[in-house]
């Protein structure tokens, strides 16, 4: 989990055999499982392990690839982040529930004052202090409880997280050293270099004992409030009539815009199986062109096209057909605030991680109540 082996700071070549490394462990198991399943003529059994033992891995290379460029962001400073005044315990909770069935087992949870306050993102602090206790409970013993502890003053609250250690190891500020976050996700390192642009900090108190505690201290309730303005908020803003949801068994036509041309083939392929038809375009220019026949029902647009990108295809989309058309970004990177506003501002009425596939994008469409947009449908 914590590596230690090189302390100071990671060159990009580091980092880069460090991503390799990472990437090569979370895809490595996708050979023996593909073995197996040849062995066993791809039985009935041998083809659903596959299929589980497959998604599996690629969430996880997702995963590393989204920490890795959480990690660069946050070392450049270039990372936006959603201030706003938040109560810590919610912070807690958004966390401890991320963890799943593990957070009863190996955590005790100690609240603090309800009406604290603190400065911070909320998704991104969340994401920071599950990932500090995936690592305190990766150090030690698994009957080791984890203690975490609500507190600290008003100006300065915290979260303080206290575990056992391997015998042999040490508490050392080497926890910090390297970006690899191994099954926690976010390394130490970003975690902190995450805090500390929220102008709060992430900390090591050590014994010479072998006591230890991570110490996540916030901003506290002094953060200025956003000024009122006259402009509605993104989720307040006027937005479009919006297409009635999607059926899944009308025969719906769904037009896919992507230069890759086996991702075409794969959601082509599965969407063809759950009943859509299906029409490709490799770039912008091949899109627009399918407007003067036939309108698709829907629009499956990647971002990062050659010429003309996704953000500029959508509006121009929006501009020829109006609502007629349920505009969907296909996104090869993690869908974070940033990534949804700016899908918003194009026109999209949606988004998908491509990691998601076909089956979702049949259940984004059949849900007819909100969009991860954040706006209602008409």
């Amino acid at each position: 989990m914590l590596d230690s082996a090189e302390p100071g700071a990671e060159s990009s070549s580091s980092l880069l055999r460090r991503l390799a490394h990472e990437m090569r462990d979370a895809l490595s198991p996708l050979a023996s499982s593909a073995d197996l399943a040849r062995l066993r003529n791809f039985d009935p059994e041998a083809g659903r392990s596959l299929a589980e033992k497959v998604e599996r891995s690629l969430r996880r290379a997702l995963a590393i690839l989204d920490a890795f460029v959480l990690s660069e962001q946050c070392e450049n400073g270039d990372l936006q982040l959603a201030m706003n005044r938040v109560p810590l315990e919610q912070i807690v909770q958004t966390a401890r529930e991320s963890l799943g069935e593990s957070a009863g087992e190996r955590y005790r949870f100690t609240s603090g004052d309800a009406a604290t306050v603190v400065g911070a993102d909320l998704v991104r602090s969340a994401q920071a202090l599950a990932a500090v206790l995936q690592h305190a409970a990766a150090l030690g013993p698994r009957e080791c409880l984890i203690e975490v502890r609500v507190g600290g003053t008003v100006m300065q609250p915290r979260v303080r997280v206290r575990g056992g250690i391997d015998p042999g190891s040490t508490p050392a500020d080497e926890w910090f050293s390297s970006q690899r976050g191994g099954e926690a996700g976010l390394s130490l390192r970003t975690v902190r270099c995450l805090m500390r642009l929220q102008r709060g900090d992430l900390q090591l108190v050590a014994s010479d004992h072998g006591d230890w505690e991570l110490v996540m201290s916030f901003a506290g309730d002094g953060v200025e409030a956003r000024a009122p303005s006259h402009e509605p908020q993104p989720s307040q803003r006027a937005e479009p009539a919006r297409p009635d949801p999607i059926s899944t068994t009308a025969g719906a036509t769904i037009l896919i815009v992507d230069d890759n041309r086996e991702v075409r083939r794969a959601y082509r392929e599965a969407l063809l199986a759950l009943g859509y038809r299906v029409v490709e375009a490799a770039d912008a220019e091949q899109a627009l062109g399918t407007l003067a026949g036939d309108t698709p029902d829907v629009a499956l647009i990647d971002i990062h096209l050659p010429r003309m990108n996704g953000y500029r295809l959508a509006q121009t989309i929006r501009a020829r057909a109006g609502t007629a058309i349920f505009l969907v970004m296909l996104s090869g990177m993690a869908l974070d605030a940033v990534t949804r506003d700016l899908a918003r501002e194009a026109g999209f009425d949606d988004c998908l991680d491509k990691m998601s596939g076909p089956v979702a994008l049949r259940e984004l469409l059949a849900t007819g109540k909100k969009n991860s947009l954040g706006n209602d449908e008409s």
